[in-house]
């Protein structure tokens, strides 16, 4: 867990996570750095067409996956997977099982599955902290004036958006 928290730290190193939090929710690490909690809750208002208000009964509003890919880009791209928690109770106390995975194709797959994910939280906290939620789907447009600021200029100034932009492009 020390590792994990030490590495997220360091802006050289591109990092992307969501990890439960003892009280309840999720600790989402964005693009830009910041963490935001994120709490696992049906989004049930301020949903953009073409998406519908997801289901609120049975529980199926949480993703229960457990798994750290790293230098999911080389031949020998390691995927950690299995009922082991990242914690200290896993560490100590817990009988957990980690299998360790050397093979790009698999480690390629669980970051496309780490994504996803990802995205999907990412969505929510951006719906939550917006001061006008979005309403549709749309493509953002250029600068229309020479002092208007691009909405892409952030993907090629900040140092993690920058290693997210080439690592993913």
């Amino acid at each position: 867990m020390n590792a994990i928290k030490k590495v997220s730290q360091r802006n050289e190193i591109f990092v992307y996570g969501i990890s439960d939090r003892k009280v309840g929710g999720h600790d989402l690490l964005k693009p830009d750095g910041n963490v935001s909690l994120v709490f696992p809750v049906a989004l049930t208002k301020n949903i953009h067409k073409p998406f519908s208000a997801e289901p609120t009964g049975g529980g199926g509003i949480r993703m229960h996956h457990k798994f750290v890919v790293i230098d999911f880009d080389k031949p020998t791209a390691p995927v950690y997977v299995g009922s082991y928690n990242f914690s200290s109770p896993a560490d100590i106390k817990n009988g957990e099982n980690l299998l360790l995975i050397r093979d790009r194709r698999i480690a390629v797959s669980y970051v496309v599955e780490a994504l996803c994910i990802f995205d999907h939280y990412h969505f929510k906290v951006n719906q939550q902290e917006a001061k006008k939620a979005w309403k549709e789907l749309a493509l953002a447009k250029p600068p229309r004036s020479g002092g208007e600021a691009a909405w892409w200029v952030e993907d090629y100034t900040n140092v993690r958006k920058i290693k997210d932009r080439e690592l993913f492009a």
